[in-house]
């Protein structure tokens, strides 16, 4: 198994060799490692063999269609956690439903555009990286002595259920919309036109957004543009009477996360939402899950990252995940240099002050599945799950340069420089065979990081350094 070139697993299943064979073509090789095959029950074998990080499944198969293959897909431990897309040339919103009420993630129409194929895809393995880190880091909690209460079930107060958002003037189309949700575990609120949905999501937390392309002030793409990039991690589902594949491609491409055509079928809106909900929940319980931890002894109480110990027990759960699935990870070690000056001259609350600063910094500066800590003193370590040595120099100068940029003393009167760090890299099972050798290494790539004039990353042979202040 080469991790150095790691590449996320995708299986396609389809007995038909010329819809293989395109499909295929549209996921760029030197990022998907693309397995086939031709019918169910060798989809079943394959999965349940070694399971993939995505499937692409078409309905219509001999033997064992794909409902059934999404069904038993869904019920195995091995392989719940995988998504599913539906590829299906079949017309008709029954079948759609069908799908997406069997558990798969997402459902596509052929022809396929590489285009909406490739943005389903990456929005798939994100949703597949959230789970599996929630899994991983929950369980790490609990093997560090955190054990979780159960919860008396209580009643969720109707303020704290998920908030969704109907942006549409038409008000038959509203009412198709509040009935399909009616009785469902959420809030539904709606604004007729683009600025009283942004004035809305300014004001409240929106998980969803439903949002109708013709409207009064401004189109629906326009909207989409701007909220995925004020407000990411909003889903928004496009919903419109435009059923040309142009306009699918044009909301795909400015970020939206589903697409409806009128007139509207209840089941397969309520289906499609609760999907996005659960990716919305997977990623808000991943950035927030350091929160959960605050007063226990997962957490820094400095930096309010997590701590040695919580660090150990996590990288040694992320690193036997790594070895069953196949992917590398990289360890950063950091270190700031000449701290010592800082507590000295400035005195131990203000070395404070910017330990917790540049903890911040470094989270801040990582993906959501990345995981950050204290390691000790003046010490940080990052965690980056599915990265290979190219892309861990990349994060390790973004990291520098972030550090280097900002502002660690607001007064003034202080004469001192901005703190600089060393950093050491090293790459799970490349570079060591277990948890211990993979710190050791870094650690020793920090070292002579420091022995070099510090102010720079290190990494083992081939010899690959930098000094970050030119």
């Amino acid at each position: 198994m080469n991790f150095s070139t790691y590449k996320k697993r995708i299986l396609i299943v389809d007995d038909d060799p010329t819809s293989l064979k395109i499909l295929e073509s549209m996921l760029p090789a030197e990022r998907y490692d693309v397995v086939k095959a031709n019918d169910g029950k060798e989809a079943l074998e394959s999965a349940f063999e070694k399971p993939p990080d995505l499937i692409l499944l078409d309905i219509m198969m001999p033997g064992i269609d794909g409902f059934e293959v999404t069904r038993k897909i869904k019920r195995d431990k091995r392989t719940k956690d995988v998504p599913v897309i539906i590829i299906t040339s079949l017309d008709g919103s029954e079948s759609r439903i069908k799908g997406l009420e069997g558990g798969a993630e997402e459902l596509l129409s052929k022809p396929v555009h590489a285009t909406e194929l490739l943005a389903r895809v990456s929005s798939m393995l994100r949703l597949k990286e959230y789970r599996d880190q929630l899994t991983i880091r929950t369980l790490s909690g609990e093997r560090f002595g955190v054990i979780s209460e159960p919860k008396e079930e209580i009643q969720i107060k109707e303020e704290e259920l998920p908030q969704i958002l109907l942006v549409e003037d038409a008000e038959v189309d509203a009412i198709v919309v509040e009935k399909a949700l009616d009785g469902e575990p959420f809030q539904l609120s709606k604004v007729y036109n683009g600025k009283q949905a942004f004035s809305f999501v300014s004001q409240k937390k929106t998980d969803l957004i439903l949002l109708d392309i013709i409207l009064p002030d401004m189109d629906g793409f326009e909207i989409c543009r701007r909220l995925k990039k004020d407000y990411k991690d909003i889903q928004v589902v496009i919903v419109t009477c435009l059923d040309d594949l142009e306009s699918k491609i044009k909301g795909v491409e400015l970020g939206a996360d589903d697409f409806l055509v009128k007139p509207i079928v209840g089941r397969e809106l309520k289906a499609r939402v609760k999907t996005l909900m659960e990716k919305k929940f997977h990623l808000d319980s991943l950035r927030t899950h350091y929160q959960e931890a605050l007063g226990r002894s997962q957490l820094d109480w400095l930096t309010g990252l997590y701590n040695h110990g919580y660090f150990q027990q996590f990288l040694g759960y992320e690193l036997k995940r790594s070895l069953e699935q196949g992917f590398p990870v990289s360890l950063i070690m950091i270190d700031v240099d000449d701290f010592k000056s800082y507590n000295d001259n400035l005195g131990h609350s203000a070395g404070d002050a910017i330990l917790r600063e540049m903890g911040q910094v470094v989270r801040n500066s990582i993906r959501e599945v990345d995981f950050a800590a204290r390691y000790g003193g003046e010490e940080f370590a990052v965690v980056l799950p599915y990265v290979h040595r190219e892309n861990a120099i990349i994060v390790a100068e973004r990291i520098h340069k972030t550090l280097t940029s900002h502002d660690f003393f607001h007064d003034e009167s202080i004469e001192m420089k901005n703190p600089t760090v060393s950093m050491g890299i090293a790459v799970f099972p490349e570079e060591a065979s277990n948890k211990t050798d993979l710190i050791v290494q870094a650690d020793s790539m920090l070292y002579r990081a420091k022995q070099n004039g510090k102010n720079q990353y290190q990494i083992s042979e081939p010899r690959i350094y930098s000094h970050l202040d030119h």
